[in-house]
């Protein structure tokens, strides 16, 4: 299914293994065959990867744009998972781990990736109620 992308001026996005850097204007493009998609603003490098969420999405999104290297990330997933569950994160936050699992198992990381932003956002709260 074709994938319909509007570009801002100077966005970036990360098509397969290639960084796409928009020029000045607005752009509209067509991904007509099936790989990994995404834009700068959804991405969380290494080195921003400061909470074990954050950590785990920076996983799930190498095993999205690199398939072929997916089970070199298994264990390093299963690690940051165990830290994540210790953590007092909302019940809900189980709910999201789980599914997000499952996605995975199913090869479709990009709506772990989704999951993911969710569970980062539980950790947030978990973080700020710890801090007081």
């Amino acid at each position: 299914m074709p994938l319909k992308l509007t570009l801002k001026p100077n966005e970036k996005v990360l098509i397969g293994t290639a960084v796409i850097a928009n020029g000045p204007a607005k752009t509209e493009f067509v991904v007509l065959n099936r790989v990994p998609v995404v834009r700068e603003k959804d991405i969380i490098t290494e080195d921003k990867a400061d909470t074990y969420g954050k950590k785990l999405y920076n996983v799930i999104l190498n095993m999205y744009v690199n398939p072929a290297a997916e089970k070199d990330y298994h264990g390093i997933y299963f690690i940051l998972m165990r830290q994540m569950i210790v953590m007092p994160l909302d019940p809900r936050a189980i709910d999201l781990m789980v599914e997000m699992s499952k996605h995975i198992l199913a090869g479709d990381h990009y709506r772990a990736l989704k999951l993911c932003r969710q569970l980062i956002k539980f950790e947030a709260e978990a973080l700020a109620n710890v801090k007081r």
